[in-house]
This record gives C-alpha cells, structure tokens and sequence, in this order.
C-alpha cells in the first residue's frame, strides 16, 4: 500500500463512517487531529551537585629541555666610580746600590772593608776610599754582603785558629752596631773561609754604613775565580 492508497482509504473511512476494523482505526486517527504548534521551552532546570573528584593520575615524565634561547642585549654601562687616592711616588723606592772587589788587599783589625768596584748605584752612593754607603733618604734597607778572608796574623808566628768576622756599623751621625757576621769555623794562616751576611734596618736621611773588620787579627781577601768580597743594599720601604 503506497501513501496516495492510504490517504484515500483514510478519507472514505472518515467520511462514510464505514464500520469495519480498518475504518474504525482510521477514524480514532480522523478524530485526533492534526498536531498542534509545539510550545514555548520551559525555564532551564537547577543545575545538579558537581560530583566528587576523581583521583589525580601520575605525573607523566619530564620532556626534553628546550633550546637554549638567544642571549639578550647587554645593558648600558654603569657610572665611572670616583677616582681614588694617589698612590705614594714609585721613585721613593728607587734606590740602591751594589759595589764588589777583585783584590787581595789586606785589612787591619777595627777597618773597613774597602770595595774598589761600583757595578751599579742610584741614590745610595759609595765612597772607594773610605768604604762608606752614604744614604740620602730615610727609609727601611736591606743589606746583603759576602767576603772571601784569609787569617793575616803576621804579628804571632803560631797562627793561632780564630773566628774571623765583619760586623755592619753606622758610621754617621753615631757609631751603631747593626749586624755581625763570622766564617762558620776557625782559620789559620793557611786556611781560607767566607764571611756572609744580611741585615734590615732603618736608616737615617744622610747616614753612612760601613763593613769593618772586627775579627781581632788583620785578615786579607782572598779572590775566588774573579771576585772577593761583594755588597748589595736596597731600600724596601
């Protein structure tokens, strides 16, 4: 039955008012009319209670660590901080001398050791003649000095063994032991040794230093290869 047979059906059943079984269910259909406009939406219900929530899943591994971004611009430079002190001349410092001997010469008992040779000097000046350093600047030296000696007793025929030594004096405005020095063991008349030694000390502006043998006997140089005695002095403060 196609839908042109069934509306025919439907509209002798409404009309004659047939009675058979087919018009009787066509006829509740006639009588139900058509369907109405369908009407306005109602309010929007209560929204319901949030459930519970569920259980936080594990943490999934850590990605890999991205590229290194672009460095960024450097900022500006910052003030020139204010200029400090001046600092004290280097030239203050600058003094020093070193002066050395070659001969065999011989030196009496309370004399000083005289040095022919001034291989460098500023400042500090040395005097051959008297073998006086004469210092013009007030300050803290250094003084280090080495004699090659041989016991010159001429005046006692034993040649008695003695400790020969050198002690560093101030020589001007007083008379100041600074520092003594000896040979490490006793010389005879054949025997020879060297006497060595340093010292520190503060010196006065225009003082003089000298090496004075103070060995009780003479003692003569002795040269070792080319030289026999040496003295260098520096100002370190």
């Amino acid at each position: 039955m196609n839908q042109d047979n069934l509306e025919n059906i439907m509209r002798d059943c409404c009309n004659e008012k047939k009675d058979d079984c087919l018009c009787r269910v066509l006829d509740c259909v006639c009588k139900k009319g058509v369907t109405g406009p369908t009407g306005p939406t109602g309010p929007t219900g209560a929204t319901g209670r949030q459930g519970v929530t569920g259980p936080t899943g594990p943490t999934g591994a850590s990605g890999a660590t991205g590229i290194q971004g672009p460095t960024g611009p450097t900022g500006p430079q910052g003030i020139t901080g204010p200029t400090g002190p001046a600092g004290e001349d280097a030239t203050t410092f600058n003094s020093y001398a070193m002066v050395h001997d070659e001969t065999n010469s011989t030196i009496s008992h309370n004399q000083p050791v005289l040095f022919q040779t001034t291989n460098i000097s500023n400042k500090i000046s040395y005097n051959p003649a008297t073998g006086d350093f004469t210092i013009p600047e007030e300050g803290i030296y250094i003084i280090h000095w080495w004699i090659n000696v041989r016991h010159a007793d001429s005046d006692h025929s034993t040649c008695e063994p003695r400790t020969l030594g050198v002690e560093l004096h101030q020589f001007w405005p007083s008379d100041v032991l600074i520092a003594h020095s000896s040979t490490h063991n006793k010389l005879t008349c054949c025997d020879t040794g060297t006497i060595s030694g340093n010292a520190i000390f503060a010196a006065l502006p225009g003082a003089s230093y000298r090496l004075i043998n103070t060995s009780g006997i003479d003692i003569s140089l002795v040269p070792n290869d080319l030289y026999s005695a040496a003295v260098s002095i520096t100002r370190i403060v």
